[in-house]
């Protein structure tokens, strides 16, 4: 009968992203009650051109939503902390399980009109306007 309890975790499809989260030192969340911080940075990436949708439910999985996660494809960014903390830009691209660089591709980020080469350090703040801009070697 133990099995059948142990059995979940065992086979967890999340495994993965839970040791990432952990290493990361990025919490799970219950729900937006208790919150220390709660905003909403947004993020867009355009590759050779082309817009690239951030997936919806990045970092909402069954079992946990980190303190980094999408709720939809819109590019908004929900950071909810229970402790006051900085938020870099780096930790959204360790939960969504991506690299900033990509392989064969320059890139360039602004952060409300400006260039800056802050990339994943990036703090976030609330209503941050970041792109992300990738371009073919």
């Amino acid at each position: 009968l133990a099995f059948l309890f142990a059995l979940p975790r065992i086979n967890n499809p999340n495994k993965a992203l839970f040791a990432r989260l952990k290493a990361a030192g990025i919490e799970c969340i219950d729900g937006h009650a208790n919150l220390a911080q709660h905003f909403h940075p947004h993020i867009t990436i355009v590759v050779d051109g082309l817009e690239e949708p951030i997936p919806a439910r990045v970092g909402d999985v069954t079992g946990c939503m980190a303190e980094l996660h999408t709720h939809d494809t819109t590019g908004t960014l929900h950071i909810e902390t229970l402790a006051p903390r900085e938020v870099r830009l780096k930790e959204f691209f360790i939960v969504w399980d991506r690299s900033i660089e990509r392989e064969g591709y320059n890139f360039t980020m602004t952060v409300d009109g400006k260039s800056t080469t802050a990339f994943g350090e990036l703090l976030l703040k609330d209503k941050q306007k970041i792109i992300l801009e990738y371009k073919s070697k």
